[in-house]
């Protein structure tokens, strides 16, 4: 008895570890299954996607879905739309993020930290609150249904702001009193000490920040108006709105879905090792 239990005990570590990972496949099928389901019913027919019970997959690919959705070069031009503007306001954000995370760890002033708490406070607020006051003042400036205001509206990140402060204040602080000492101003300290030290902060915020524009929906559709600027997210819910014959394609509005988020699977794999080096490491030399 007693070397049954012995046995049992030591088995009981690899139970748990089959136990950890059953649970991590688990996880992972629930998440993958809806891009599998999304692809597989992007080349399909209508009823095949409406079947009872459903087919996993198709008896015939129905490659034309593709073409159908791409055909008139719409969607390319909605991409390009979404990759600009989402280039250019990852670039403003990383920029002004990255100064303003400076300021408050390396620079000496009163209220500081309490400019960090009240800029910290308007994290917790629901970003919807802000869309009427946002919408007014690009409405006062002239800058509804345009690109430009768009990326004004968009050039802030409260999330970029913590993260930088963050990896900052792990930076060996006799760095930067040694380039201090070596007569360099606070631009130098930060774009060429602190920055190479934090290349891979800067890389995951890039491609977390271009992820979350390119996705964005709700806010364009508020303020972008003429079709020929419209974004991703918005031509999809062209497909759904019923233009054209797209209301019926099921298969063709798969399909531009599909096509819609290769540059994200293209930017996340390329990426990838930069944003988990990102979160969990230091980034820098530390204290």
């Amino acid at each position: 008895m007693i070397s049954w239990f012995s046995a049992a005990r030591r088995a009981a570590p690899g139970a748990a570890a089959v136990l950890r990972y059953a649970v991590i496949i688990a996880l992972s099928a629930a998440m993958v299954f809806p891009f599998f389901w999304m692809v597989t019913n992007s080349i399909k027919t209508k009823d095949e996607i409406w079947a009872v019970p459903p087919r996993i997959l198709p008896a015939v690919p129905q490659w034309s879905n593709y073409t159908d959705a791409v055909m008139d070069g719409i969607f390319f031009h909605y991409m390009k739309n979404s990759i600009s503007v989402s280039s250019i306001i990852t670039v403003i954000v990383l920029f002004n993020s990255a100064m303003f995370a400076y300021a408050i760890t390396q620079i000496r002033f009163r209220g500081r930290k309490v400019l960090f708490l009240l800029i910290m406070m308007t994290y917790i607020m629901p970003s919807a609150s802000t869309y009427v006051p946002c919408y007014i003042i690009l409405a006062r400036f002239n800058l509804i249904d345009t690109h430009l205001g768009y990326v004004i509206s968009c050039a802030a990140s409260i999330f970029n702001i913590f993260f930088f402060r963050q990896t900052f204040l792990q930076i060996n602080r006799s760095i930067l009193e040694a380039a201090r000492i070596d007569g360099a101003g606070h631009w130098t300290i930060l774009w060429k000490v602190i920055a190479p030290m934090s290349v891979s902060a800067f890389a995951a915020l890039g491609i977390l920040s271009f992820i979350d524009n390119y996705n964005s929906y709700l806010w364009p559709s508020l303020i972008i108006k003429t079709r020929a600027k419209y974004f991703v997210s918005l031509g999809l819910r062209a497909f759904f709105s019923g233009q054209g014959a797209y209301g019926i394609k099921w298969g063709a509005i798969m399909a531009a879905c599909c096509v819609v988020i290769l540059p994200l699977l293209l930017l996340f794999a390329l990426g990838e090792r930069w944003i988990v080096l990102g979160i969990t490491s230091d980034s820098a030399i530390k204290e």
